[in-house]
C-alpha cells in the first residue's frame, strides 16, 4: 500500500472509529449500547476493506474486498434494529431465538453475495475500468438495497422519537449525533443511486470517520452512554405516576408521558420549556407551590380524554447543597378509582345506619313492649294453673333471649360505626349494678340462680353509663345462662392504682384453656348453648371489650373447667379532675 495523502486521511478516520469503538466497548454493559459497538465494528471492517481495495491491483482482490464491504454494511442493518429495540425496552423481540431469526435473514444474503459468480442472483457483471470496479446490479440486488435503506429510515425516525422523550440537556446533543451517523449511510445511499461516482464516493464514506471524532466528544461531553440518562428514560417512562420537572425559573425542563394528556388542551405539542403560569392556571394551588419552591400535598381535578379524573399531587422543592431553590418536582397519582370507592363506601355506611335505625325501630321496640307485658305476665302469674305458668315461664325465656340478641347486635352495631360518643360521668358503681340485677331478676329466678353482690356503696367510676350497664348485663346474663339450676353469681369489685376491677362470676360449667384464648378473637364468634338451652350470637362479649376498650381500660377472664368462671374488666375511678363529664368520640 503506497503512502498518499488519502490513505493516510482514511487511515487516521479509521483509526477514530476504532477510539469510538473502545469506548462504546466500555460501556457494553449498558442497554443497547452493545449493539451500537457491534455497528462501530461492521463501519470499521467497511473502512479497512475499502482501503484494502482502492490499493489492490487485481480484480480477484477487489471482488474479495468488495464482498468484505458488502458483508459488513449488510450486518449494520440488524445491529442497528437491536439497538432501537433496546432503548425502546422492547426486550421480547431481543431473545437469542427472536435475534437468531433476523440475522439469519442477512446471513443468507450475504451467502448470496459471496456465491454470485455462481448464481449471478445479485450481479451481472463485474469488471475493471480504470482500476476501479463497476457492477451492475440485478432487480434483486436493488430491491434488497432499498428494503435496507427504508429499515434504517424507521430506525432513524424511532430515533428521533426516542430523543423526544429524553431530558432536554440531552435532547440536542442526541439529535446531532443521530445527524452525524446518518451520513455514511445518505452516502450509501448515493452511490447505489449513482454508480458512475463510486470511485470517488468510496473513500469518502470512509472519510466519514472523522465525525466519529464529533460523536465521541459528544458521548463524552453529555455521558451518552452512562446508565444515568439510559435508566432515567426507562424507569421515568415506565412509571404509573405522573413526573412533572419545574426550574426556579417557572419553565418545566422535563416531564414524562403520564402528565401529558393533562395539559392536552394548551396548544402545544410538547409541554417542556412552557411556563407554569399558563399550564398550570386551572390549579392555582399547585402553581403556587412551584412558583414558591415549597412542600405541598393537594387533589386537583382534571379531563383527560373527555373524563372527569382526580390526582394526588405531591410537591417536593429541590435545593442545591447551599440550599438555594433550583425547582420543584411535582409526582402526580391518578385516585379517580379510590375516590370513587370512598363515595361508595360512604353510601354504603348510609345504607348501614339506615337500616340500623329500621332495626332498631320496627324489631327492638316491639321487643321491648312484649318484654315489659311478659314481665307484668310474670309478676301475676300465680293467678293461673301450673300449666299455664309452664307457658309464661318458656314464653318469657324465649322472648328475654330474643330481646337480648337483639339488644346485642345492636350495641355491636352502634359500637363499630364511626363517630359514636360516649358521655363520661360520675357514677356509683353499685346504683349501674343494681339497675341490672332488677333486669336479670325474672331469667335468674327462672333457674333459680342466686345473686350476690359485695361492692362498697362508695366505689364510683368515670365511664359512660349506658355502656357500664351493657357490660355488667351481658357479663351477668352469661353467668346465669352458663350456670346450672340453683347455681351462683357474685358481683364485687375493688379500687388498685387509680382503677376500679369489677369481677363478675359464676360456679357454672367453666371453659377449656383453648376456649379462653379464643373468647376475645373477632373472627371466632362461636354461640355457646347455655345449661337450659339458651341460645345467642356471640356478639355479647365482642361488644364488652369494644366498650370496655372505649373507656379506656381492660377486660379479661379466668376459668376452671367444671368449676367456675370469673370476668373481669377495669374501669377508671372517678376523681375530682375528671368531673367535667367530657363527651368521648370514637
Amino acid at each position: 500500500m503506497s503512502i498518499t495523502l488519502s490513505n493516510v486521511v482514511m487511515l487516521v478516520s479509521i483509526f477514530l472509529m476504532i477510539a469510538f469503538l473502545c469506548y462504546a466497548f466500555l460501556y457494553r454493559q449498558e442497554r443497547g449500547i452493545r449493539y451500537f459497538a457491534w455497528v462501530m465494528v461492521c463501519r470499521v471492517i467497511y473502512a479497512g476493506s475499502v482501503i484494502m481495495e482502492i490499493n489492490s491491483e487485481s480484480l480477484s482482490s477487489k471482488i474479495l474486498f468488495r464482498n468484505i464491504e458488502q458483508t459488513s454494511l449488510l450486518f449494520v442493518v440488524p445491529m442497528v434494529i437491536f439497538f432501537v429495540l433496546a432503548l425502546f425496552g422492547k426486550d421480547e423481540y431481543l431473545r437469542p431465538f427472536r435475534m437468531m431469526q433476523i440475522l439469519s435473514i442477512f446471513a443468507l444474503w450475504s451467502l448470496l453475495i459471496w456465491t454470485n459468480p455462481y448464481h449471478h442472483l445479485l450481479f451481472r457483471n463485474i469488471e475493471l475500468n480504470q482500476g476501479h470496479l463497476e457492477i451492475s446490479k440485478t432487480v434483486y440486488s436493488i430491491a434488497f438495497n432499498i428494503i435496507c435503506y427504508l429499515i434504517i429510515a424507521a430506525c432513524v425516525f424511532y430515533l428521533f422519537v426516542y430523543l423526544r422523550r429524553v431530558r432536554p440537556e440531552l435532547r440536542k446533543p442526541g439529535i446531532w449525533l443521530v445527524l452525524c451517523g446518518c451520513i455514511p449511510a445518505a452516502t450509501e445511499i448515493a452511490k447505489s443511486a449513482y454508480s458512475g461516482f463510486t470511485p470517488w464516493l468510496l473513500p469518502i464514506s470512509v472519510y466519514c470517520g472523522f465525525l466519529g471524532m464529533t460523536m465521541l466528544w459528544i458521548v463524552i461531553r453529555y455521558r451518552m452512554f452512562s446508565v444515568v440518562p439510559l435508566a432515567r428514560n426507562v424507569v421515568v417512562e415506565t412509571m404509573e405516576e405522573g413526573i412533572l420537572i419545574v426550574n426556579h425559573r417557572g419553565s418545566i425542563i422535563d416531564s414524562n408521558a403520564y402528565v401529558e394528556p393533562l395539559f392536552a388542551g394548551s396548544g402545544e405539542s410538547s409541554i417542556a420549556g412552557q411556563r407554569i403560569d399558563k399550564l398550570l392556571a386551572k390549579w392555582p394551588g399547585w402553581l403556587r407551590a412551584c412558583e414558591r419552591m415549597e412542600a405541598s400535598d393537594m387533589e386537583i381535578d382534571a379531563r383527560v380524554d373527555g373524563e372527569s379524573r382526580v390526582y394526588s399531587v405531591k410537591v417536593y422543592p429541590l435545593a442545591s447543597r447551599e440550599r438555594v431553590g433550583q425547582g420543584t418536582v411535582s409526582v402526580l397519582f391518578d385516585i379517580t378509582e379510590k375516590q370513587r370507592q370512598m363515595e361508595q363506601i360512604v353510601k354504603l355506611n348510609q345504607l348501614k345506619d339506615h337500616l340500623f335505625a329500621i332495626v332498631s325501630h320496627d324489631i327492638r321496640n316491639p321487643l321491648a313492649v312484649q318484654a315489659s307485658l311478659m314481665e307484668v305476665l310474670e309478676a301475676d302469674k300465680t293467678m293461673f294453673n301450673r300449666n299455664h305458668q309452664e307457658v309464661i315461664d318458656a314464653l318469657s325465656g324465649q322472648i328475654q333471649n330474643t330481646f337480648v340478641m337483639i339488644e346485642n347486635l345492636l350495641e355491636w352495631f352502634r359500637s363499630q360505626k364511626e363517630g359514636m360518643l360516649l358521655q363520661p360521668e360520675r357514677l356509683r358503681l353499685t346504683d349501674v349494678v343494681e339497675d341490672v340485677c332488677r333486669t336479670l331478676r325474672i331469667k335468674s329466678e327462672a333457674k333459680q340462680i342466686a345473686i350476690h353482690t359485695e361492692i362498697d356503696s362508695n366505689i364510683e367510676v368515670h365511664a359512660d353509663r349506658e355502656a357500664v350497664n351493657l357490660i355488667v348485663r351481658n357479663l351477668m346474663t352469661n353467668a346465669i345462662k352458663f350456670s346450672e339450676r340453683g347455681g351462683r353469681v357474685r358481683v364485687s369489685a375493688e379500687t388498685n392504682a387509680g382503677q376500679v376491677i369489677v369481677s363478675v362470676s359464676d360456679n357454672g360449667v367453666g371453659m377449656e384453656e383453648e376456649r379462653v384464648r379464643e373468647l376475645f378473637d373477632p373472627l371466632r364468634l362461636v354461640s355457646t348453648t347455655g345449661t337450659a338451652g339458651e341460645r345467642g350470637t356471640g356478639l355479647g362479649l365482642q361488644v364488652c371489650q369494644q366498650f370496655v376498650r372505649m373507656s379506656g381500660g381492660q377486660i379479661w377472664v379466668e376459668s376452671v373447667p367444671r368449676q367456675k368462671t370469673v370476668f373481669h374488666f377495669s374501669l377508671g375511678a372517678a376523681d375530682s379532675e375528671r368531673d367535667n363529664d367530657e363527651s368521648i368520640a370514637y
